[in-house]
C-alpha cells in the first residue's frame, strides 16, 4: 500500500511540473537607428528570438554605408560551413555599425565577430552553419571617415 501511495504521489508531482512549463514567447523590438535603405520607410522591426542576426553599433549622421554584401552558401549533405568574411576600409575609417541579418527561413547559422569591429578600420565576421544546411545573409557595414588636412 505504501509503495502504491508513493508511486501515485510521484506521478502527480511529475505531471504538475510538466504542465507548468511554458515556452518563452519572444517580443518584437524596434531599432530606431537602423534605416531601411531599400524601402526608405524609416525604422524596421527585428525579432530578437534567436541569435541568428548580429547587430552591433548604430548609424550616426556622418556615417556612410561602406559595404553591402549578400553572402549565400548552398547546403551540402554532412557538411558544416564555416566561413570568414573580411572587410577592410581605407585608412582613417572607423566602423560604427555592423548589421548581419539573415534572409529567409531559419537556417541555424550563427554569425560572430572574430576580429576587429567597432572603431577599427576592419572587421572579420565568421558565420558558422549547421550540418547539411546552407544560409543567406545581408551584411551592412557603416563607418565614419576621419581625415584632417593639417
Amino acid at each position: 500500500m505504501n509503495r502504491l501511495c508513493i508511486a501515485l504521489l510521484l506521478a502527480v508531482a511529475s505531471a504538475s511540473v510538466a504542465s507548468n512549463v511554458e515556452p518563452e514567447v519572444p517580443g518584437v523590438a524596434e531599432l530606431d537607428n537602423y534605416y531601411d535603405f531599400d524601402n526608405h520607410h524609416g525604422p524596421i522591426e527585428v525579432v530578437p528570438e534567436s541569435r541568428q542576426n548580429l547587430i552591433v553599433g548604430d548609424i550616426g549622421p556622418d556615417d556612410r554605408l561602406m559595404a553591402r554584401i549578400t553572402h549565400r552558401v548552398q547546403g551540402a549533405p554532412f557538411l558544416n560551413h564555416d566561413q570568414d568574411i573580411t572587410f577592410r576600409g581605407p585608412e582613417y575609417t572607423n566602423i560604427t555599425g555592423i548589421f548581419v541579418t539573415k534572409i529567409g527561413s531559419t537556417q541555424n547559422a550563427l554569425p560572430t565577430i572574430r576580429s576587429g569591429g567597432l572603431w577599427n578600420d576592419f572587421v572579420i565576421i565568421r558565420i558558422l552553419g549547421a550540418k547539411s544546411l546552407g544560409y543567406e545573409y545581408n551584411i551592412d557595414i557603416f563607418a565614419s571617415i576621419n581625415c584632417s588636412n593639417s
